[in-house]
């Protein structure tokens, strides 16, 4: 038997073992995990009544977001910020992707670098979150990273706090650098799940269980965005608020959040 082969080969598989480890820490930069559990997933009809009507909301806007039931998820990462336009320059950098609408000669605004990314379109998010060996999360996971295991409606609590978020009553009127506001992070420790930018998901836009609601855009053309953003009303912003957008659809208040499996 060859021991030098067996030496060398040993050296090589503790090598790879080694990269693999580092390549995972990597991945798992900037990111929190969120325990498998149940989850509240959706509104009471007394949530609408009393927080949405205190909020100056129109109750029909979160038919969609009802009725609140329990949702079993397993364990998941997902991204203590957005996705930023500094990050988001080297995924276009990489691949040749066509850069945001209102990056110039393919450069975002040197003052944007550490603001989210907007002007991305679902299959923009999807793409990046593969390169960086991730995926979109799903929205009753983004829900859960919000929530928490109390089913709070907003990140830090149950009421609105314009002083928590980036959301048009109150904010600057645009996008803010990712973990400015510090008072509005989730139990989990994630930032700016509610106001700054929405965030697409891997979710179609369908009914809850149980749900009696028909919208007619329910169907397998449009994906959840969720989180509210810098451009929504406070009723907007709770963390069961729905959005639904096609996949070719890009707004100035819509960006990237990734998650990963454990």
């Amino acid at each position: 038997m060859n021991t030098k082969y067996l030496m060398s080969a040993a050296v090589i598989g503790l090598l790879l073992s080694k990269s693999a480890v580092f390549a995972q820490e990597k991945k798992l930069e900037n990111m929190v995990l969120v325990p498998a559990g149940e989850y509240t997933i959706g509104l009471t009809n007394d949530q609408v009544k009393n927080v949405v009507t205190a909020l100056e909301g129109m109750e029909k806007y979160h038919d969609n977001a009802q009725p609140a039931h329990k949702v079993k998820l397993d364990a998941f990462y997902i991204d203590v910020y957005e996705v930023t336009n500094r990050q988001y320059k080297e995924f276009c950098d990489a691949t040749k992707r066509n850069t945001p609408e209102y990056w110039e000669d393919g450069a975002y605004p040197k003052a944007l670098a550490d603001h989210p990314v907007v002007n991305v379109t679902w299959h923009d998010a999807v793409a990046y979150a593969q390169w960086k060996g991730k995926r979109l999360p799903t929205e009753f996971e983004w829900e859960a990273a919000a929530r928490g295991t109390d089913g709070r409606l907003f990140p830090w609590g149950d009421k609105y706090d314009a002083a928590k978020t980036n959301c048009e009553d109150g904010g600057p009127g645009n996008t803010t650098p990712v973990g400015k506001y510090k008072g509005g992070v989730s139990p989990f420790g994630v930032y700016d799940l509610s106001g700054s930018v929405a965030e697409w998901t891997a979710s179609n836009y369908l009914p809850y269980p149980a749900c009696s609601f028909y919208d007619e855009f329910y169907g397998k053309e449009r994906f959840v965005v969720r989180g509210g953003s810098w451009y929504a009303s406070s009723y907007e912003c709770l963390s069961t608020f729905r959005f639904k957008y096609t996949p070719e659809s890009d707004y100035e208040d819509v960006g990237i959040r990734c998650a990963v499996n454990p």
